[in-house]
Parts: C-alpha cells; sequence; structure tokens
C-alpha cells in the first residue's frame, strides 16, 4: 500500500464521520467562495451540451442505464438544476430502464450497520436517498420502485424495474446474486458517471465479493448480523438480517480497477471539470471474478 493511501485510511479510523461531514463542508464553502475562478478556468455548461458529450461515449445498444451522479461537485460549471439532469437521463433511457441508487447508511455519529443497531428500521416508502439531490427526486418520482435493502437499495423505472427490485432483502447480502447489482451484470447494463469518478461510486466492483461468497479470497469480519425490520411498499413489515461487511484487516483501493479493465472497458474523461465515466456491468463483474479467482482484488492488506 502507499503512504497516500495508507494515511487516508488512517484517518478514516482515526476520525468520526461527523469531523469528515465537516471537512466536506469547508470544502463546499470554499468551492464557492471561488465559484468565479472555477467557471473562468472550466467554462460552463447546461444539459444540451452534458447530453452530447455523453451520447459521445454512450453504447447505442443497452438495457438498463444506471447512473452515479453528483451536482455538488458539477458546480459551478453546471448551470442547469438536477431536476433538468433528470429529465435528461429519463430521455437517455427512453423504452429502457433508467436505475439510480438510494442508498442510505445512517447519520454522521452512527454509520451503516452501527445505525441500524439502534434504529432497527428500514422503510422503503419514507427512508431518503443519501446518493444525491438527482437519486432523491427520482425516489419520490411517480412510478418508480425501491429495492428492499436498508444500506444499498436501488430505484428504478422501466421495463426491466420490477426484476432489478424484487429479489433484493432475499438475501443478507448487499450486492450478492438476488440484488439488483446481480440482476444488472446478467442484462446489458451500461453504468454511467456524472460528476464522479469511478473509484469512488461503482458500486458494481463490489458484486464479485457477494456472489463467490466464501470462495472471495477475503473474508468477513466475525459477528452476528445485524437483524433490521423492512417496511415494504404496501406498509408490510420483513424481517431481514445484515450481513457482516468484509474484514477490516483489508481496505479497499478501486483505483486498482486498472489492473483489471483497461481504458476500452472503463472509459473516464472530464468535462469542462466535471468527471465522467461509462462502463458495463457484465464486463466489471467478469474482470474482477476472474482476479478474485487467482487470488487478487481491490483490497489491500492494512498492517497494524
Amino acid at each position: 500500500m502507499s503512504i497516500k493511501h495508507a494515511a487516508l485510511y488512517a484517518l478514516q479510523r482515526s476520525t468520526s464521520m461527523s469531523v469528515r461531514e465537516n471537512l466536506k463542508s469547508y470544502a463546499w464553502s470554499l468551492r464557492v467562495r471561488t465559484a468565479p475562478l472555477i467557471r473562468a478556468w472550466n467554462g460552463t455548461y447546461g444539459v444540451a451540451e452534458l447530453e452530447a458529450e455523453i451520447q459521445e461515449q454512450l453504447p447505442k445498444d443497452f438495457e438498463i442505464l444506471m447512473v452515479h451522479s453528483s451536482v455538488s461537485t458539477m458546480f459551478p460549471m453546471y448551470r442547469d438544476t438536477a431536476g433538468d439532469l433528470l429529465k435528461l437521463l429519463l430521455r437517455m433511457s427512453t423504452g429502457r430502464t433508467l436505475a439510480m441508487p438510494a442508498f442510505f447508511f445512517g447519520t454522521a455519529e452512527h454509520f451503516n450497520h452501527d445505525y441500524y443497531r439502534r434504529n432497527p428500521v428500514f422503510d422503503v416508502r419514507r427512508t431518503p436517498s443519501q446518493m444525491g439531490l438527482v437519486t432523491e427526486l427520482f425516489r419520490r418520482r411517480k412510478g418508480v420502485l425501491r429495492s428492499l435493502h436498508p444500506t444499498h437499495s436501488i430505484c428504478a423505472l422501466g421495463p426491466l424495474a420490477a426484476e432489478l427490485t424484487s429479489g433484493h432483502h432475499l438475501t443478507p447480502l448487499c450486492v450478492g446474486p438476488c440484488s439488483p447489482f446481480g440482476v444488472m451484470g446478467r442484462h446489458n447494463t451500461v453504468i454511467l458517471g456524472i460528476g464522479v469518478e469511478y473509484y469512488r461510486a461503482l458500486t458494481q466492483m463490489h458484486a464479485v465479493e457477494d456472489a463467490m461468497g466464501s470462495k472471495f479470497p477475503i473474508p468477513r469480519r466475525a459477528g452476528a448480523a445485524v437483524k433490521v425490520t423492512i417496511i415494504d411498499a404496501t406498509g408490510e413489515p420483513i424481517p431481514y438480517e445484515l450481513a457482516p461487511p468484509l474484514s477490516d484487516d483489508f481496505m479497499l483501493n478501486a483505483k486498482r480497477l486498472d489492473r483489471f479493465i483497461d481504458g476500452t472497458v472503463l472509459v473516464r474523461w472530464k468535462y469542462k471539470g466535471t468527471p465522467l465515466y461509462v462502463t458495463q456491468a457484465s464486463e466489471v463483474d467478469q474482470a474482477l471474478r476472474r482476479a478474485a479467482e487467482r487470488g487478487d482484488t481491490l483490497y489491500v492488506r492494512i498492517h497494524r
């Protein structure tokens, strides 16, 4: 592991989520104050220019468009609204299925599994998405379906929406074969990142971990599953257990994906200062499975 990544991991382990959220807030305020300079350096764009840019890289043939986005990262270059971006994505996926993460990880004080130990209820109708404004607007849109999972739910609209969202609660694993990520890997799924880098927002890279189970080279933490009650769209309670995460003796280094996938499969670039990427779910699955079968993963051991 590089010194830089070791330092980042140490920072994550030694500071609370609330401290890291405060740092993010400070970074945002600095970005707002320097917005005129950022615009002068990068230029500006709206949805029309963004659509033309994306269409140059987006495959013409796909069934599902899975989008990870961050409007805050697009600021101040992006001139339009989160609603305008959602309309663009709906238009780009006409006749197909549009999907987005609707993850919920608790609060700054109590994160992920720790949150659900204290608050063991996930309501698919009311628990918000924490994956950005576009995803929350999509979650609230009429006709959109949401999968039943306390931390890694996704929302979908279109012909394959029911298939994507119907089986997530049937496994204790976040991104296993029954999950939307398993379904995406079995369909012609394009994954698009707007305002996010692949190493920060490409959840599909974890699908192999759950698909391989005990054969995956990194073990899971010891300990009991976290019991959660899921409230479905009709208000009915469903008992659920969150499996323990992978061992904390290892740290994810998502940039290692470059070792397994070349630039023709994972295309990333910047448009007027905004990071974008395009890849395909099945290609990510296959590349990481091949690597894991020979004992190589995106994870590096932490030397304590």
